[in-house]
Parts: structure tokens; C-alpha cells; sequence
């Protein structure tokens, strides 16, 4: 039942995008006096027509899809004035621009609607390190950033990767119902090594001093899987190097970002939703990090550990919490309450999807500001999709991007979510079908505007029929595109 509702789901948003995409290139055609023989929803044979005095309207049977046909099209049709090809060549290329310009102003107009009902989930800041520049500037846990050198900012990454550029920012930030201005100048960091070790015995804590009688940083550089001597300055640890990860040395203001708070968001087996999670086995739980370090001491056996080393001092060291855990929470209705339980099923409950609610509140800018929010998220999109969307046709970024099938998981998960991620998907995959049209690419609106500049640059017409012969080509070469993606798309069912 699931799948047909994603199949139903799929299609209507199908539909809804492509009548969009269509209706900009039938506006353009009949305000430039171009006759339209068909606009038509899907394929196939009719199931419903409308004959208009020049437009035949129908729903064809298939509804994967849509068109509209133009006269003069066909290359067996006559130049007449009222045929795409009869008309200016700047005309022509604004009949085709205009339906990948229409996909982008819906995408735009329907982030105004979500941000102006719903409005939107900004960045939060999670823990402030102390000693940092975040601190210096005055920036504290919980304050909600707005703006980044004074334009609108929405995604970690982002922010991250102005920040790596190590110039020096201006946040605006929102600390409780008052608008803050920091200016903080990013810091060389130190490398970060993260160590999960096996078989553990001993203890570690200061300055790391040797690697089985070699220098931290000497033997980071060829670690391998192998049963090492940790020695420190407040003990020696003994144990199987498993994984390691490194960060190396990056611009940094020193600042978590916020995920989820310690809040539940749903009923579970052991707790209900508006429960707040205060501490486990003495661990406090404050912010998205302390949940995270939680996680990782349930998920630890009685014999590992996991280690933090920023340069060669140990920063942190986490290890595997009792079979039974003491568990303090605060009740919906304000009641502290305490409880001992197994770990696993605590791992359990805190690895349900969207078992807390999220750290940041909802943003809900009102008037023009929230035209200008959209405005901004939409710019941000569009331009990661600007970026992305080139290297998949040379191999890269092919884990960004979904085929057919992935776009119905898509749809069938938001549908799940609600009428606001739903709207949301629906915006993100019209500006896509914009922007990818716009690529000049044989059998594209793309690759038509660019004969149509050729066209109006050279003011000689060309050959139809090598035009012709280009978008066929480029067509299959699409449809062998498209192919793959689908085949992508049912691979990864398989990895996961």
C-alpha cells in the first residue's frame, strides 16, 4: 500500500512540475503568436480533451511527463509567421527560456509559501569552547545565527566552509529575543585524531608522549592496525588500534553546531514525548554533542575506548558505559525522575529516527523579510545545484543526485513527513528541472537557446536539419543518462 501511495504521490508532483515547466514555454508561444497544437499532460493516447480555437488540451494516459507542441517543430512543417521557426530568433530563444525560467519562480514562490507558514530551521550553536575566539567575541550555546557577514545563512556547511577561509566574520545572532552582532576572526587549529582502540588495559590523560617508543606525531603519520603502547603523562594505555580518522589543521572559531536537543520528540518504550533527558550514568546531557558522546559510550564494549587528541593532548576519552545504566530525566510534567535500565535498550530508543526534537526552534520571519529569507534559501539552492549538477555527467557527485526511482523514495518519505516537506521536495526538484534545462545540451532547452543566440548573433538561419539531427542525438544520449541514474538508484538499495 506504501508503494502505491509513493507511486500516486510521485505522479501528481510529476504532473505539478511539469505543467509548470510547460506553461511557461506555452505563455511565451501564444504572447509572440506562435501557434500551440497540443498542451498535453503525459503520453499516449487521450483520456481527456479539450479542443480550444488554436490548442488542442488533453490528458493523455500515461501521466509520466508532459509537452507542448509547437507548429513549425516538425521539420516538415512550413516557416509560416505563426511557426516557432517563422518568428525572430530572439523571440524563439524567450519561448524557450521561459520554461525553465517558469520551473525556478515556482521553486522560489513555493519557499515564500513554506517559509511564510512554517517557516524555517536556522543554525544554532551548540557548545562554545572555552578560550576560543567564538568566546572572545561573546558568542554563547544557543545562540540562533542569522546572518554570516550580513547575508542569510541556512546550512552548516556553508558556514563552515566561509569560516575555513580564515577571515575574519560578522555574525548576527538571535539570543533569546535580541539581535546580537559578534565579529570573531577564525584560528589555526591544531590536527584532530580520533582513535578507536580494542583490547584496552591502562589509563591515559595530559600530554601524549610516545606510540610504542615513537613520537604521537611521528607515528600518526604510518599508523596501522596494531597492538600499540600509548604512553602519557598521567598513565599508559595498552590496546589494538582499530580506526583512527583524522581532521587536519582548518580555520576555526571553535563552536558546535546544534542538531537535536535532549527533548523527546515522540512516545518510545521508556520514555514519553516532552520527557527531557538530563543525565546517564553521570554523563550530563546539555547538547547535541553530550547525546552524540552517550551514543558512542553505549555503543563501546566492556574492552574499548575512543580517544579525542587534538595536536598530542587528549581532550577527551570516552569509555563504554555499565551492562546496567542510571538514567535521569525530567518528566513532561516537571517531575525529576530516575531509572536504571539495560544499555542496549537505551541505544535502542536513542537510535530511533527523530526520537528528539530538533535544537533549533522554527524561524518565522513575517512580511518582506520572509520574501527575503526564501529568496535567499532558493539563491543558495540553486547555485549548490549550479555547481553539483555539471560533474555528474563526468562521474562526480553521482552520490548528490537520484534517478526516477530514488525521486519516488524520495516523495513516499515526505509524504510520510507532511504537507511542508512535501511542498519542500517539490520546490528543490522544479528549480533542479530548471537549472538542468538551462545546461546547453543537445535535445535541452539549453541546447535550443544556444542555436537561438547563434542564430541572433549571426542573423543568418541555420540548417534545420542538422539542428534537428543534434537534439536527436542528444536525446538518446539523455535517455542513456537517464538509464543509468535508474540503474544507480536500484544499486544502492543493495549496499545499504
Amino acid at each position: 500500500m506504501s508503494l502505491l501511495v509513493n507511486i500516486i504521490a510521485f505522479i501528481l508532483v510529476f504532473i505539478f512540475i511539469v505543467v509548470v515547466h510547460e506553461f511557461g514555454h506555452y505563455l511565451f508561444a501564444v504572447l509572440f503568436g506562435v501557434k500551440v497544437h497540443e498542451f498535453a499532460i503525459g503520453f499516449g493516447p487521450a483520456i481527456y480533451r479539450k479542443k480550444g480555437k488554436k490548442t488542442d488540451f488533453r490528458i493523455n494516459v500515461f501521466p509520466l511527463g508532459g509537452y507542448v507542441r509547437l507548429k513549425g517543430e516538425d521539420p516538415q512543417e512550413q516557416e509560416d509567421p505563426d511557426s516557432l521557426y517563422g518568428v525572430a530568433a530572439w523571440k524563439r530563444f524567450l519561448i524557450v527560456l521561459a520554461g525553465p525560467v517558469f520551473s525556478i519562480l515556482a521553486g522560489y514562490l513555493l519557499f515564500v509559501l513554506i517559509i511564510s507558514i512554517w517557516g524555517y530551521t536556522p543554525i544554532i550553536i551548540d557548545k562554545v569552547l572555552p578560550g576560543s575566539p567564538a568566546e572572545q567575541a561573546g558568542l554563547q550555546a544557543n545562540d540562533i545565527v542569522l546572518k554570516l557577514n550580513g547575508k542569510y545563512v541556512f546550512d552548516t556547511m556553508d558556514m563552515t566552509s566561509i569560516i575555513r577561509k580564515g577571515k575574519p566574520l560578522t555574525l548576527e545572532v538571535l539570543r533569546k529575543d535580541a539581535r546580537i552582532t559578534a565579529r570573531v576572526t577564525p584560528v589555526l587549529t591544531q590536527k584532530e585524531y580520533f582513535l578507536y582502540l580494542k583490547d584496552v588495559k591502562g589509563n591515559i590523560g595530559g600530554k601524549v608522549e610516545s606510540v610504542n617508543n615513537i613520537s604521537f606525531e611521528r607515528y600518526m603519520e604510518r599508523y596501522t592496525k596494531e597492538y600499540v603502547t600509548i604512553k602519557s603523562e598521567l598513565g599508559e594505555l595498552k590496546g589494538l588500534i582499530d580506526n583512527v580518522s583524522e581532521i587536519p589543521q582548518r580555520y576555526a572559531i571553535g563552536i558546535y553546531y546544534g542538531q537535536f536537543s535532549n527533548v523527546f520528540a515522540k512516545d518510545n518504550e521508556i520514555f514519553s514525548k516532552g520527557d527531557t533527558l538530563s543525565e546517564v550514568e553521570g554523563m550530563k546531557v546539555e547538547s547535541t554533542t553530550d547525546l552524540m558522546d552517550i551514543v558512542t559510550a553505549l555503543s563501546l564494549k566492556f574492552d574499548e575506548i575512543y580517544l579525542r587528541i587534538k595536536g598530542n593532548e587528549v581532550e577527551q576519552v570516552i569509555r563504554p558505559l555499565p551492562p546496567k545504566v542510571k538514567i535521569s530525566y525530567i518528566s513532561k510534567n516537571g517531575t525529576q525522575k530516575e531509572i536504571t535500565i539495560s544499555k542496549e535498550k537505551l541505544l535502542s530508543v536513542l537510535s530511533i529516527p527523530g526520537v528528539f526534537e530538533m535544537k533549533a526552534p522554527k524561524m518565522k520571519p513575517r512580511g518582506f523579510e520572509a520574501i527575503f529569507v526564501a529568496i535567499a534559501r532558493s539563491n543558495r539552492l540553486a547555485l549548490y545545484i549550479w555547481k553539483t549538477l555539471p560533474g555528474v555527467f563526468v562521474g562526480r557527485n553521482i552520490q548528490d543526485v537520484s534517478g526516477p526511482v530514488g525521486v519516488v523514495q524520495v516523495i513516499g518519505q515526505a509524504v510520510q513527513f507532511g504537507l511542508e516537506t512535501v511542498l519542500i521536495v517539490v520546490a528543490v526538484i522544479t528549480i533542479n528541472l530548471g537549472i538542468f534545462n538551462l545546461f546547453p545540451l543537445p535535445a535541452l532547452d539549453g541546447g535550443r537557446i544556444i542555436f537561438a543566440l547563434v542564430e541572433m548573433i549571426s542573423r543568418k538561419k541555420i540548417n534545420r536539419n542538422v539542428e534537428n539531427l543534434i537534439h536527436t542525438i542528444g536525446f538518446f544520449l539523455l535517455l542513456g543518462f537517464l538509464f543509468f541514474m535508474t540503474f544507480v538508484d536500484i544499486s544502492r538499495f543493495f549496499v545499504r
